[in-house]
């Protein structure tokens, strides 16, 4: 019995031991090793630190973990750190000589203080076990994959995979196949070790050519039944199409699922094969019955039920993995080509390099499945002490000798939570660094200096059969510093000092994690010196004083104030190195009267010193102190509260000044009364206030500074001419040396005297900016100083000055004359023409005057002239005139209007404002100047000529009898007609005529009488002159006028044009015979004959 009981024994546990290797064969991984190298760590009063460590090169403040492997740390102490070293501390899991994979985490501190670089590497190898992937590839042949190189896209990357796959050594673990499709399928090379057939899939691949139509069913069938019976891991097949399907099995059965009809059974057989070859519909539509119920029916219409229902057994009915690749597909299309893909294994390409970069990803798909590190991740806690530098900036990179794609590794987290680093896929060979950056937080109230602080938690690889592998744990540390304070009594008199102060330090800080305030005690017992490397902050915590902050930048501790000792100013000083004294100085006080604004000091001034029992309002009556001004004594005992300083007995001479001086004591400290700390060590001339007079090594004295000024001044100015006559109107302008003006006022009815009221010691510029009527402007201002001793300096000094100081309240007076001389007067002759230019005589006119601009005139002015003649109006001073016509030429209209000007500061200005400076042109109407006197105007005007009356008398030639009956038409050069009135007796009359030529033409003869043959033709001249028959009078009242007589002869009687006829001629021949015989006669006579 005991013999079958070792029996058994001995069978379970060979069954046993058989089990675990069966198991350990099956179930080998990268991790079949185990986690078998775990980094250790020290912890003591220096902080945590790895066990075994190094440091980079020239570096004390950060310890890295060493690498090693199961049998052992390296024993590397020490190395430079670069990143790019890619062979040191690595910490190694699996064999030694070739492990599974390898981690390395290291830090260095970077050339900020505190801040460190960070590196986390990650490098993988290939898996040793006999894991076998199938892939068959499905190519289009059909004749679109000529277009834009699609199909030579596609027999390149199906080339490159063969050698990707060989050139990785995975030649025995992959086996490929390759089959294309047209218009029928055809199996180009069967499935087999890349090892074995991947020259022959290269060469077959190369021969692909592109022509018919779309049969993807059939391509997919027959990679189907390549697939059968493979128990490979993996088997996937990877069709590649730029179409619809254009044929397909007719199909027996179908379901419909989720509104899309599958094909579930075909005849495949080449000569039930259906479709056009040009699209997916088929010739003859039929219907088939449904898989699962006989009473039902479907229609097929196209290609798609059979291709999709291919598609649909082979993902059904095995473990074989369809992944598909559109070129250019119709997005029409692009439902179906997902249904015919694996779940999320369709894309979609518009371009022939898309054919590239999908197979690319095939390749690199089935490459990283034999990756040691498959869909890694890291996760990496921050340590506590720590902050990271520029989260969102970390750095992924390439760092094996095989390139990693790092495009879909990523790194998130980090904001409260540990970083992670995701998407790690490494073969052999492919390794991958991750960088990032932390700094120590020194400012912290915990900050030990000199500590040994991690910087992140366990840091852990976890992936694929990787359950979580440690990285080592690098520490960091910064140091630390003290200051050294000391404490200075300074006194004027005997007073008690306290036996301990507390003093607070400050410092910049880096963030709102850092304490800012800390304090410190200095006592008598320590002789008032002491070096701190630690202080406290107000909850009682200590903190040690870190050398810098966060950022590297130094720290900068100051001691910013101590606990104030009453009757005591203090005053903190840095001497360098982190050494500070505090001086304590004790409080005084002292009063100063000075003259204002020379600052000379007065003597005799008093005052009294007042306390308030609040804020200047109740005073202390048990509190009564007196200060003499300008005394060297120096009041003590001064302590916290509110006083005033009170004049009660002002300087000789200077006005009382019955303002306080209000100020307080605080901790040490002088305040004014606006509660505004004093720390002035003088004070603007002239300005009431206090001031520290630090002159005293013992004393900080509160200096109450009040200043008198002397009475301010009248100026009274007396304005005269040069032979001192008083002028009246001027104005001034005075300015003192800040640019204010001081008014005037004027001092008399009269207007010659002004008077300025209120001057008080400074610069002054007088200013004439009116003169009186007709002088001249000063041009020059009058520039004067009152003193502060009450003189008065001019820079030129004027007529008759007096100065006087006066007493009581009456101003101090200065008095003095100032002189204009006499501006240069105008004068006017006037000029009066034609409209034709011709000089015209005996025009009159009148000067007016006015008394402002041109709106009132000066009735007391009385001034005529006549043009053209010697007659000029002279002594015209400044001011507004107007000159108007009171008397025309004779024959000529009156022009009444006022021509306006102005003499003003010696020159001449139309009533525009415009100067006149033109001189004389061909122009009848302007002003101008007499070139060779500017102060002369001569106002040019023309006249025009009155209009004139024409009368036209009708005689008999031989009686001169006026003739009724004629009618007359007159006409002017453009044609116009005239109304012509008529009398019975002759007389014919044409009113308001022009000068101008004019025709008269008799149109009808008195009855009896012979009508003038000729026109009558005249001229009126623009200067009153007539050419033709007739005279012209030019009258002074009414019009001008014309008077033309004309003479009609009787019929029968030859009359010249407008002549008296043939017995003119007759009578003047009879006489002239008569004359002729007398004169014979008396010849005779007095010959003797």
């Amino acid at each position: 019995m005991k013999k079958m009981k070792t029996k058994l024994v001995r069978k379970v546990c060979a069954l046993l031991l058989s089990l675990c290797l069966l198991f350990s064969l099956l179930g080998q991984s990268v991790q079949a090793y185990g986690d078998n190298i775990r980094p250790g760590y020290i912890t003591d009063d220096t902080g945590t630190y790895p066990a075994a460590s190094w440091k980079p090169t020239g570096q004390e403040n950060v310890i890295n973990h060493q690498g090693g492997s199961i049998s052992g740390w390296d024993d590397n102490t020490s190395w430079s750190g670069e990143p790019s070293d890619t062979t040191n501390s690595y910490i190694k899991h699996g064999d030694a000589n070739d492990p599974d994979f390898m981690l390395r985490k290291f830090a260095r501190e970077t050339t900020t203080p505190g801040t460190f670089d960070v590196f986390l590497n990650v490098r993988g190898n290939s898996v040793r076990q006999e894991k076998t992937v199938d892939v068959v590839f499905v190519v289009d042949t059909s004749g679109s994959m000529k277009d834009h190189s699609r199909l030579g896209y596609a027999k390149k990357e199906i080339s490159d995979f063969i050698n990707d796959i060989s050139s990785s050594g995975l030649g025995n673990n992959v086996r490929a196949g390759l089959v294309s499709y047209s218009s029928r399928s055809t199996e180009w090379v069967k499935l087999d070790k890349v090892a074995n057939n991947g020259s022959n899939i290269r060469q077959k691949v190369n021969d692909l050519s592109a022509s018919g139509g779309t049969f993807t069913q059939a391509g997919l069938h027959v990679a189907y039944e390549m697939l059968q019976g493979s128990a490979s891991d993996e088997k996937m097949i990877i069709l590649l199409t730029d179409g619809r399907p254009t044929y397909s099995y007719r199909v027996e059965r179908a379901i419909q699922e989720n509104g899309t009809l599958y094909g579930t059974d075909f005849t495949y057989n080449p000569r039930y094969v259906e479709g056009r070859g040009s699209d997916e519909n088929i010739s003859k539509p039929y219907d088939v019955r449904d898989k699962n119920n006989q009473n039902q029916s479907h229609e097929i219409r196209t290609t798609w039920p059979a291709t999709l229902g291919e598609a649909r057994n082979i993902k059904n009915n095995s473990d074989i993995s369809i992944r598909a690749l559109g070129i250019s597909i119709d997005s029409k299309y692009e439902a179906n080509m997902r249904l015919l893909s694996s779940p999320g294994h369709y894309e979609a390409v518009t371009s022939a390099a898309g054919i590239q970069a999908y197979l690319n990803k095939q390749t690199d798909n089935v490459i990283s499945s034999f990756s040691t590190v498959k869909n890694g991740e890291v996760t990496i806690p921050l340590g506590e002490q720590y902050e990271y530098v520029a989260l969102g900036e970390e750095t992924v990179t390439s760092v094996g000798s095989k390139e990693v794609d790092t495009y879909n590794i990523r790194v998130s987290g980090g904001n409260g939570v540990p970083l992670v680093w995701s998407g790690l896929e490494l073969g052999k060979d492919q390794e991958v660094q991750l960088h990032y950056q932390v700094r120590l937080k020194t400012g912290t109230a915990d900050f030990v200096p000199n500590k040994w602080y991690p910087m992140s938690g366990e840091t852990v690889l976890t992936a694929e059969e990787i359950s979580g592998a440690k990285f080592g744990i690098p520490s960091g540390k910064a140091p630390g510093m003290t200051i050294d304070v000391t404490k200075e009594w300074k006194t004027f008199s005997q007073t008690e000092l306290p036996e301990n102060i507390s003093f607070k330090v400050i410092r910049e800080v880096a963030g709102n994690d850092e304490w800012q305030n800390a304090g410190g005690v200095l006592t008598a017992g320590d002789e008032w010196q002491r070096t701190f490397d630690k202080l406290t902050l107000a909850d009682g915590q200590e903190v040690a004083l870190a050398k810098y902050n966060k950022l590297g930048v130094d720290y900068n501790y100051q001691v910013s104030e101590e606990t104030a000792v009453e009757g005591f100013n203090t005053k903190i000083e840095h001497l360098g190195e982190n050494k500070w004294r505090i001086l304590n100085t004790e409080l005084g006080l002292q009063v100063e009267k000075r003259a204002s604004p020379s600052d000379t000091k007065l003597d005799g001034a008093e005052f009294k010193l007042v306390k308030y029992s609040d804020e200047f309002v109740t005073e202390d009556p048990s509190f009564n102190e007196k200060l003499v001004a300008n005394s060297k004594d120096i009041m003590s005992g001064l302590k916290n509260g509110h006083y005033a300083l009170i004049e009660t007995k002002a300087p000789t001479g200077y006005q009382a000044e019955p303002n306080a001086l209000k100020f307080s004591i605080k901790d040490g400290k002088f305040f004014d009364e606006a509660n505004n700390e004093i720390t002035a060590t003088n004070l603007e001339s002239g300005q009431d206030g206090f001031y520290l007079n630090l002159s005293n090594d013992s004393a900080y004295i509160l200096t109450g500074v009040k200043y008198n000024t002397l009475k301010p001044f009248e100026l009274n100015l007396t304005k005269t001419d040069t032979k001192g006559k008083q002028l009246s109107g001027a104005e001034f302008e005075l300015v003192n040396a800040k640019g204010e003006q001081i008014k005037f006022e004027y001092a008399n009815d009269a207007k010659t005297k002004l008077k300025f009221s209120g001057l008080t010691p400074g610069e002054y510029t007088l200013t004439e900016t009116k003169a009186p009527a007709d002088h001249k402007l000063l041009t020059t201002p009058l520039k004067f100083t009152i003193t502060e001793a009450g003189k008065v300096e001019f820079e030129s000094e004027p007529k008759d000055v007096k100065v006087e100081l006066t007493s009581g309240a009456k101003q101090n007076t200065i008095d003095f004359r100032i002189e204009n001389t006499p501006l240069k007067t105008g004068s006017i002759s006037v000029e009066k023409y034609a409209t034709n230019g011709e000089a015209l005589a005996d025009a009159k006119f009148k000067l007016i005057r006015y008394t402002d601009a041109w709106q009132t005139q000066d009735g007391s002015f009385e001034k005529t002239i006549v043009a053209n003649s010697e007659n000029v109006l002279t002594e015209l001073k400044s001011g507004h005139y107007g000159l108007q016509e009171i008397s025309a030429p004779t024959g000529y209209q009156l022009d009444d209007s006022v021509i306006k000007f102005k003499w003003e500061d010696e020159k001449w200005f139309d009533e525009n404002g415009e100067e006149i400076t033109v001189a004389k042109t061909g122009k009848l109407n302007q002003l101008y100047l007499d070139q060779n006197n500017a102060e002369k105007l001569i106002i040019s005007r023309a006249n025009r000529l009155k209009d004139t009356d024409l009368t036209i008398k009708k005689v008999n030639a031989l009686t001169q009898k006026t003739l009724a009956g004629a009618e007359f038409e007159l006409t002017d050069e453009t044609g116009q007609r005239y109304d012509i009135t008529t009398t019975e007796d002759g007389i014919f009359t044409v009113t308001n005529l022009r000068p101008g030529v004019y025709v008269l033409k008799e149109v009808k003869a008195p009855a009896g009488y012979v009508k003038l043959s000729d026109e009558i033709e005249f001229t009126i001249t623009e200067d009153g002159k007539l050419n033709g028959k007739g005279k012209i009078e030019l009258t002074t009242t009414g019009h001008n006028l014309i008077e033309l007589k004309v003479n009609n002869f009787p019929a029968g009687i030859l009359p010249e044009t407008g002549g008296p006829g043939v017995w003119l001629y007759v009578l003047i021949g009879s006489i002239l015979a008569g004359l002729a015989f007398v004169a014979g006669r008396f010849v005779i006579k007095k010959r003797g004959v």
